[in-house]
């Protein structure tokens, strides 16, 4: 996946702002078509010279299932969690602590249970290295230097190689126990075989501003995907990342809702695509696509656009995105690794430029 360390030698910058709509980033086209098999299945990779515009607009995204339905099945499939981490500090144990009982509660959801593995990728912290942990389970990778999100991403990824799906997940964000359950049922296709149809999962969130006193478990029990803005959001200024973006200044958008979670999505939805609803802190990919699909762009290494450099090729090569909407993970925003707002922006706007006029270069 062109990272230059091997899984090995055993994390990135996980600042996310999650309040702020993100709109991702995409690699170069797959060289020629291809079947990848996943998880018992099989997909045809767009031809060589299509472009990667054309087959991502040109994707049908009606995966055919209602992910509010009670009766979605659990596919046996084997997990891998990773967790990019960077300087995050106590927050991040937090985290990894409490992706371990969602696994454990997986497995337990099995008559034989599952493969699972916890990695944690620690992107050469050195004010606050993630310590040697107490779970038992936990991977931990240290890299000898801070290589950014992608390439922690990839290195997560690599170690992942067998398990059916990896999930994501930053390190400042926290998981209720059913979230893992909740990602996977997502690939029940509604066939009577119970045969998993391969899936980009989007996880929705709350935030949880800086309190060193809240209750966790309360934070989370409370926490609803109908406060995310996928769900419901007002357009903001602050926001606009090209001078067409004004256009949608105080639009009301309902992403979610408008197109039937995501089945009906065509093209652009005011400034965003498909891609641009995968957030970094936390969602699922088929692996073997993934890695077939060369990991993640690590050209997209500053702030900005990390995550849908691989989830664009994915869509183009026809695997649908699908809202987790059952169950809401939380953003903590205590992260002392988060980068200032305002250069936010600026390297947002700067990887916005690169993803719609070079990537998704007609």
């Amino acid at each position: 996946m062109g990272t230059g360390i091997q899984a090995s030698e055993m994390a990135t910058d996980p600042a996310h702002a999650q309040n702020v709509p993100r709109r991702g980033s995409a690699d170069s086209e797959p060289a020629e078509a291809m079947p990848v098999p996943i998880a018992s299945q099989s997909i045809s990779l767009p031809p060589a010279r299509r472009s990667l515009r054309s087959a991502l607009f040109n994707h049908d995204n009606d995966y055919g299932t209602d992910p509010t339905a009670t009766a979605l099945r659990l596919p046996p499939l084997s997990v891998s969690c990773v967790v990019p981490y960077y300087e995050t500090g106590a927050l991040a144990i937090e985290c990894a602590a409490r992706l371990a009982h969602g696994l454990g509660r997986y497995r337990r959801a099995h008559p034989h249970a599952p493969r699972t593995q916890l990695v944690v990728v620690d992107d050469g912290s050195v004010a606050n290295p993630f310590p040697l942990s107490m779970i038992p389970e936990l991977q931990l990778i240290r890299l000898p230097q801070n290589r950014g999100r992608s390439v922690a991403r990839n290195v997560g990824l690599g170690a992942s190689t067998g398990f059916d799906v990896t999930l994501f997940v930053d390190s400042d964000v926290l998981v209720p126990e059913d979230l893992v359950l909740r990602t996977v049922e997502l690939w029940d296709a509604g066939g009577a075989d119970l045969r998993p149809r391969p899936a980009v999962v989007a996880g929705l969130f709350s935030t949880l501003r800086t309190d060193p006193d809240a209750d966790l478990d309360r934070v989370l029990t409370d926490a609803s995907v109908h406060t995310d803005w996928r769900w419901a959001c007002r357009f903001q200024p602050s926001w606009v990342l090209t001078a067409s973006d004004w256009i949608y200044a105080g639009r009301r958008f309902r992403l979610v809702a408008d197109t039937g979670f995501f089945r009906r999505w065509s093209g652009m939805q005011g400034p965003w695509c498909l891609p641009n609803m995968v957030l970094g802190g936390c969602f699922a990919v088929p692996t073997a696509a993934a890695q077939d699909l060369g990991g993640f762009a690590e050209s997209f290494a500053a702030y900005g656009f990390t995550e849908t450099s691989l989830v664009a090729r994915l869509v183009a090569s026809g695997i649908p995105v699908i809202p987790q909407v059952k169950s809401a993970a939380v953003h903590v925003e205590a992260n002392p690794a988060h980068h200032h707002q305002t250069d936010r922006n600026r390297l947002l706007a700067v990887a916005h430029r690169k993803f719609f006029t070079e990537l998704l270069a007609p």
